[in-house]
């Protein structure tokens, strides 16, 4: 679904609902223009998320076909080798000094770290720092909401420029450097297409997003971090034309509860 689609018009769907939204529970759109990233922009983004899947012994989920031994992280979060990882994740992200600072403590003492906050979202944010998007176009956060509202508020307000396009989940082909963002937890299921999200906009609920890092037949290939406490790939159902299918294959784990799919543009205006 493209935001030009006439029997839709989701862009100005969207734009209405957060005004609204903005006028009630965030901020307004920031006014600046949205930056024309060159390919290497979104080259970089999967790139890196690659490198940290690699770092942390590449392990994965598999929703394609029966359930399958699937490797264990080389490492998880309270290992002594993934607190350099976990701590540039989060130093990426304005505000959580103290967060830093009680886990460096608890790393000296040896004491178990990282447990206390998902960091899911501060992985999304420090990818897309080293990437070299602008925190106008991608904000850092520390909860994927944020980063969610964020992106489809410089939609709303840049139809068609803003560094990231919004689409429903399953009506578009993900690509590599593309978002993918779902529902978990006590929320899993809330939304089903970005209009949903789009009228609760400000409202904290848990929420996953992955980075796309490969396409095949029959699979797209997504990377996360906080997954399992590792950074960890995810094989999606894709179907003949690359789209997602809804479900996971028969006997596989059960899929992410997807409610919206982040364009990355760039190279692409």
């Amino acid at each position: 679904m493209r935001f030009s689609d006439p029997m839709l018009g989701m862009a100005a769907t969207l734009a209405a609902l957060a005004l609204v939204a903005g006028c009630v529970a965030q901020p307004p759109p920031a006014v600046t223009p949205p930056v024309a990233y060159p390919a290497s922009a979104r080259d970089r983004l999967v790139r890196i998320a690659l490198a940290e899947w690699e770092d942390w012994g590449r392990p994965f989920i598999d929703h394609t076909g029966p359930a399958a031994a699937a490797p264990l992280a080389d490492r998880q979060e309270h290992d002594p080798e993934a607190f350099p990882a976990v701590l540039a994740y989060w130093s990426a992200v304005p505000g959580r000094e103290e967060t830093i600072a009680a886990n460096l403590a608890r790393f000296q003492a040896a004491e178990p770290v990282w447990t206390e906050v998902p960091w899911s979202a501060a992985f999304v944010s420090f990818v897309v720092r080293a990437a070299g998007y602008d925190r106008t176009d991608i904000p850092s956060a520390d909860a994927h909401w944020r980063i969610v509202d964020s992106l489809m508020a410089r939609e709303a307000a840049w139809p068609g420029r803003a560094a990231f396009g919004v689409h429903s989940p399953f009506d578009r082909a993900p690509v590599p450097g593309d978002l993918l963002c779902a529902t978990r937890g006590e929320a899993r299921g809330r939304y089903a297409r970005p209009e949903d999200r789009a009228v609760e906009a400000g409202k904290p609920v848990p929420m996953h997003c992955d980075v796309v890092v490969g396409v095949r037949p029959g699979a797209v290939e997504v990377v996360g971090g906080n997954v399992g406490d590792a950074v960890r790939m995810a094989l999606l159902p894709a179907r003949a034309d690359g789209r997602l299918a809804q479900r996971a294959a028969e006997g596989a784990p059960e899929m992410p509860a997807w409610f919206v799919l982040f364009e990355n543009r760039a190279g692409r205006r």
